[in-house]
């Protein structure tokens, strides 16, 4: 398969462990933040919901994709603004893509990578691929990529790719 050799398992805890390292900050919401000179929030009602974990399999990326997909759509549908934490390369792709009624769009991604790939290991929708298939949908408008840093970010074709889609590279340095 398209996934041999690449383990996404690793990935399984970082959404509760998230939500372990957040759970004492939930208490403080109503208090003064000030680098944002207010409460988190702010003061038109917003609140936050944990949707929970979608039930999906390290093994199975194409099942994964309209697992999030679907639940991007549904959450969207309810008016609300979905925020994904966890997972690997591939699990924005699909996000991204079910955006589109909000679009156009602006994407911030805060990485060490680049992820402008086409594909890795014959695999387009996975590794290192997240901001090359995000820039392939008409919706998505700006890309600013930050933080990007170090060796194996990406080879030469792929910087140029980025760069001539327009996409904003601000390395950790800058």
């Amino acid at each position: 398969t398209p996934y041999d050799g690449i383990d996404n398992e690793v990935f399984a805890a970082a959404p509760d462990a998230l939500r372990c390292a957040l759970e004492e900050d939930a208490g403080w919401l109503d208090h003064w933040d000030f680098d944002l000179d207010g409460p988190l929030l702010g003061d038109a009602g917003c609140s936050i919901a944990d949707a929970g974990n979608l039930k999906t399999s390290p093994l199975d990326g194409q099942t994964n994709r309209r697992l999030i997909s679907a639940a991007t759509g549904e959450i969207i549908s309810r008016c609300a603004l979905p925020v994904m934490m966890g997972g690997d390369d591939s699990t924005p792709i699909p996000l991204i893509e079910a955006l589109k009624p909000l679009g156009p769009l602006t994407i911030i991604q805060i990485d060490a990578h680049i992820d402008w790939r086409d594909e890795r290991r014959g695999e387009p929708m996975g590794y290192s691929s997240t901001m090359r298939r995000a820039s392939e949908f008409d919706h998505v408008q700006n890309i600013i990529q930050v933080g990007i840093r170090g060796l194996g970010s990406a080879r030469r074709e792929e910087v140029e790719i980025a760069r001539e889609w327009g996409a904003k590279i601000i390395t950790a340095r800058e």
